[in-house]
């Protein structure tokens, strides 16, 4: 059930989201005009036989960008923002705890995505680049992938006392993330040997799970060790956020 003080903790952290438009909007529509600039290369560029279709990763990578600035772009900073205008000490003197700030923090980046996810895939239904049947089993891919990429983002913005070195650095982890997934470059161009070592990063892991639910997507893993992976670095990122998350700014009295 959940309490008032939850509820209106939730809100809170809603209007906050909604007062930092350099965080917010770009967020909202940069995965929108990613997906629209690789569409239009895509349209324009001849598909050549035998090469890797190209059209197949744009989906999925829109729904990656749309995950991951959620969880990066528009936590780290704003959260390392809160701490240092003191809201988080406040805070902190309040039964509020650790875990509830997270998860009401984390409700507003998480109706964004689903917003985000579904125009996306509304997006790919109606370009005919996806089946409408896979549409519940992507939906849940975003999800998992949000929890996963967000417990990284709290973890920054949980220890970073600077708001511009939190972002900067939750916009790196997106970047390196997308371009070492095999979204941005895919796999089969790369040298076996780098493939291999790429494989085993999470966020290919995550990129995979969205891979198999493309018409010709090919994916290196197989589903189930996919989930188990996301999930693991789920747990372990969470568990290291809610430890080592400071509330102010770590002066000494």
């Amino acid at each position: 059930m959940i309490t008032t003080a939850t509820r209106e903790l939730a809100m809170l952290h809603a209007r906050e989201l909604l007062r930092e438009p350099r965080y917010f909007y770009f967020a909202l529509f940069f995965p929108f005009g990613m997906l629209a600039i690789f569409l239009g290369i895509g349209a324009v560029v001849p598909q050549e036989t035998g090469a890797p279709d190209f059209l197949q990763l744009v989906i999925p990578m829109a729904i990656f960008l749309a995950v991951t600035s959620a969880a990066l772009t528009v936590t780290a900073g704003p959260l390392a923002t809160l701490r240092t205008k003191g809201t988080l000490r406040l805070l902190g003197t309040t039964p509020v705890g650790r875990a509830r700030l997270v998860l009401t923090h984390m409700f507003p980046r998480v109706l964004m995505v689903t917003a985000q996810t579904v125009a996306l895939l509304a997006v790919a239904v109606a370009l005919g680049k996806l089946d409408p049947a896979r549409l519940p089993a992507l939906f849940g891919i975003a999800f998992l992938g949000l929890a996963m990429f967000g417990g990284i983002g709290y973890l920054i913005g949980g220890r970073l006392a600077s708001p511009d070195a939190a972002t900067n650095v939750g916009t790196l982890v997106q970047l390196t993330a997308l371009f070492l997934s095999g979204l941005a470059f895919p796999m089969e161009l790369m040298p076996d040997a780098v493939r291999t070592t790429l494989g085993l990063l999470p966020s290919t892991f995550f990129a995979d799970l969205m891979l198999t639910q493309m018409p010709n997507g090919a994916p290196q893993h197989p589903v189930w060790l996919s989930i188990l992976v996301v999930l693991a670095t789920t747990a372990v990122a969470v568990w290291l956020a809610v430890r080592t998350f400071r509330w102010d700014q770590g002066e000494t009295a």
